[in-house]
């Protein structure tokens, strides 16, 4: 590989590793119905709903979707 191809790739592992400490992600929160996350996550009649539509799709972890 070449000099700067191998530079570029420490460097872009690099910000990886700081995005990760400094913890650059932003949080997501659902907002259904007027309801809060932690008004959703009590809701039985929401989490029967979820359960039941994950129950009959098949999960990809590697790309992180639903397959119904």
């Amino acid at each position: 590989m070449s000099r700067f191809l191998m530079t570029l790739l420490c460097l872009l592992s690099a910000l990886n590793v700081i995005a990760l400490i400094l913890n650059l992600s932003q949080v997501s929160r659902a907002a259904v119905g007027g309801m809060s996350y932690q008004a959703l996550m009590s809701d039985p009649d929401f989490t029967r709903a979820v359960k039941s539509i994950a129950e009959q799709c098949s999960v990809n972890v590697d790309i992180a979707r639903l397959k119904c």
